[in-house]
């Protein structure tokens, strides 16, 4: 990732593995902001355009597509990276209806998940 720092928001209800998330995507120079839900992102002001979404699928006040489908409605195209502990042919067809760049499943291993930011990123900067 570029050393100015493009912003990432995630967004998981897991306090361990937002924090992990957080701790891997600054040590690659990133700019993090953190949420517990999809409430809390949605109430953070105004959304940047150019960020980098990484949402888990389910949380518990609305799910990963409620997230999207209020983000979108704010005429925002944030491209985003779903998680998911399940992802089933469905739930693929629907996350690329609703525009996610990618699906993982967790446990994300290996820096798939830092990887897979980086690759965001440099698709669109």
């Amino acid at each position: 990732m570029a050393a100015a720092g493009p912003l990432v928001m995630v967004v998981n209800d897991d306090e361990a593995m937002r924090d992990s998330l957080g701790f891997a995507l600054r040590l690659e120079g990133a700019d993090v902001h953190l949420h517990h839900g999809g409430a809390g992102l949605l109430a953070d002001g105004e959304l940047p355009v150019s960020a980098c979404l990484v949402l888990a699928y389910h949380l518990p006040e609305m799910d990963g597509f409620e997230i999207l489908s209020r983000i979108r409605a704010m005429n925002l195209s944030i491209p985003a990276i779903m998680l998911t502990s399940a992802a089933t042919p469905a739930m693929r067809d629907r996350a690329q209806e609703a525009g996610v760049w990618r699906v993982l499943e967790k446990p994300v291993m290996d820096g798939a998940l830092v990887e897979a930011v980086a690759g965001l990123l440099r698709e669109i900067t």
